[in-house]
């Protein structure tokens, strides 16, 4: 065999180095080498992202949309030049989940928008899905997975349809879609978090924020066991990740530099009829306008017509039950299921 020119002679040797990273099974994602190049990297991302919103679809809210892709842009300009080309997109999914593939194609669910609480709590979630994709966690999982048989990803990638090809993208693509969904590994989740708490600060966001949200996380594991990619089993456990988290945002925080956006009433104002839940349920966040000295019980009693629904309005609000709203703040609400009248009245909402 001729594999000592060209394309031959980097073929075998790639094959060789190929066997021998996926024999190593290093114990650290960040530590494995990724044997696919930026420019596959690209090419992979670009056809699984056709996949990712043919299987979940985009959510159709183009206002919402341009809202979330300018924070993810913000984001970018504080890390300066990348390798990729990033986009940032809403996909129509109930699951509170947020995703990253090859190449900077990254997804946000209308499950996760509902949940978070701020403009700060969004940016960092991007920010650990960039920190995904700048630390080529995706590449070097695929690589791990598939040792040699990577070496097909470019011409797999870049050649969509082709039937000899249909196989070997068949298996990257079910490698990917198992760490998309269910995250990089412990090593590499917390790499990330580091990074994300990092470009949010740089950006100019309150990285405390991002602690709040991973509480909030915790809280909501404990309840319903479930929680986006970076609590699964893979990952590490939700208490030393908040542990961590709260580590690194303080050490940011004091490092100064001026005051760090939250913009809480700013994000939940571009949630009004937000879908929320399956959609067969046909319900939508309402946002309301409180007045000084609200409560989540006054507002569950008065807007509402049910003072039961207390706990709820402070959940969705990532408030206590015994907290105090002030003026003008934005607060989420979620009407029950078929009902769009509470006890002969219309939804209480002051206008926005």
């Amino acid at each position: 065999m001729d594999c000592c020119n060209g394309v031959g002679r980097r073929k075998f040797l790639l094959l060789v180095a190929g066997s021998l990273l996926a024999s190593m099974a290093p114990r650290r994602a960040y530590s494995f080498i990724s044997i696919i190049s930026e420019a596959d990297e690209s090419e992979i991302g670009k056809k699984a992202d056709q996949e990712i919103l043919g299987r979940f679809g985009r959510y159709r809210d183009q206002q919402l949309q341009a809202y979330v892709e300018s924070i993810g842009q913000r984001l970018l300009s504080g890390i300066g030049p990348t390798s990729f080309r990033y986009s940032f997109k809403i996909v129509d999914m109930s699951d509170v989940n947020a995703m990253a593939l090859p190449g900077g194609y990254i997804y946000i669910t209308r499950g996760m928008l509902a949940m978070l609480n701020s403009e700060a709590q969004l940016a960092g979630v991007f920010g650990h899905e960039i920190g995904h994709v700048t630390s080529r966690h995706a590449a070097k999982q695929l690589t791990k997975a598939l040792g040699a048989q990577i070496l097909s990803l470019g011409l797999v990638a870049a050649s969509p349809g082709g039937r000899q090809n249909a196989g070997e993208w068949a298996r990257v693509s079910a490698a990917l879609s198992d760490n998309v969904l269910m995250g990089y590994g412990r090593e590499a989740e917390l790499e990330a978090d580091e990074l994300g708490l990092r470009t949010a600060y740089r950006a100019g966001y309150d990285p405390g924020e991002m602690v709040a949200f991973l509480n909030a996380m915790k809280m909501k594991e404990r309840l319903e066991a479930l929680g986006y990619h970076g609590f699964k089993g893979t990952h590490p456990e939700t208490i030393d990740r908040v542990v961590k988290a709260e580590t690194m945002a303080s050490i940011l925080i004091g490092q100064g530099g001026g005051s760090l956006d939250v913009k809480a009433n700013e994000y939940k104002a571009h949630l009004d009829g937000l879908v929320y839940g399956a959609k067969q349920d046909h319900r939508h966040l309402r946002i309301y306008v409180a007045k000084d000295g609200d409560t989540p019980t006054t507002v569950a009693r008065d807007v509402l017509g049910d003072q039961q629904l207390a706990w709820e309005v402070a959940n969705l609000n990532g408030v206590k039950e015994a907290a105090t709203f002030h003026a003008g703040d934005q607060v989420k609400l979620l009407p029950p299921v078929s009902r769009g009248l509470y006890d002969g009245r219309q939804l209480k909402l002051s206008p926005n």
